[in-house]
């Protein structure tokens, strides 16, 4: 049986939820492609051994993450370690995330991020080793199409403010499209709304709709809500979440919820490895 069927069948079923979390892509591939690569196989043997690589691969990538997060209290004290002490209560059914984010940039400062996650969803952090680091902070159902991820954007050029709507636009659509432009189209964003919460620098509420074109050929529309802000000067960044448009009022408030709690810091010393 020819390997382009198997192939055709099985990054069909696993394009979407690739997109949806492309740190663990290579991981929920490789389950594939051993998948793809039996001899002897006929068309109905071809499509099951296929489907079950994908399948294989979602349960990788929908395993529950909840352990992953830290709890209440711990990232208290782990905050007031970095010199933080207001912090966002954690409400029921989340856990709240701490990571640092550029430790093995080069010209990036690290920065402390934080946002709570909902229970359950699987948090994905950036790999660093001799080549230095690769990847976001990420968290999501993933199989379900579930997610929101860390975006480090453009510096803020001068006489530039993120009170500008096609600015913070600009940032939002760069974000979502860090994979490649025309992987998205029809993207449309309502007016951002400043988060009220006092907070050091101000963080800027967003909602949109896009569509996701899948390397399969499927179209997926979808829907989501964010957090833009620019801390350090350096660069502006934005914690960008998103659901398929028939799941949105599920996930609606947990979306919200990580967006609204999203918070920046820098100046802040990560731990020793």
């Amino acid at each position: 049986m020819p390997k382009s069927f198997q192939n055709l069948v099985a990054f069909a079923a696993l394009s979407t939820a690739a997109a949806f979390a492309p740190a663990l892509a290579s991981r929920a591939m490789s389950v594939v492609m051993r998948a793809q690569n039996a001899e002897g196989l006929d068309r109905r043997q071809a499509m099951g051994s296929a489907l079950a690589g994908a399948s294989a691969a979602l349960g990788l990538l929908s395993a529950p993450g909840s352990a992953l997060a830290l709890g209440q209290d711990k990232f208290k004290n782990e905050m007031l370690s970095y010199g933080v002490k207001d912090t966002k209560p954690c409400p029921d059914g989340f856990n709240p995330v701490i990571e640092f984010y550029g430790k093995a940039i080069s010209g990036v400062d690290p920065l402390l991020v934080t946002f709570n996650s909902p229970n359950g969803w699987l948090l994905v952090r950036p790999n660093i080793d001799n080549n230095g680091e690769d990847g976001t902070i990420s968290t999501g159902d993933y199989g379900k199409g579930d997610s929101c991820s860390f975006f480090l954007g453009e510096p803020l050029k001068s006489g530039e403010s993120l009170d500008d709507r096609a600015l913070v636009e600009k940032i939002v659509f760069a974000g979502l499209t860090t994979k490649g432009a025309s992987q998205v189209q029809g993207f449309k964003m309502k007016a951002p709304k400043k988060l009220e919460a006092a907070t050091l620098q101000p963080y800027y509420l967003v909602e949109y709709t896009y569509t996701l074109l899948t390397g399969a050929g499927f179209e997926i529309n979808r829907r989501g809500c964010g957090s833009v802000t620019a801390t350090g000067g350096k660069n502006t960044q934005a914690l960008l979440g998103a659901s398929t448009d028939i799941r949105w009022k599920k996930v609606e408030g947990q979306l919200h919820e990580c967006a609204e709690s999203f918070r920046v810091y820098d100046g802040k010393k990560p731990p020793l490895a």
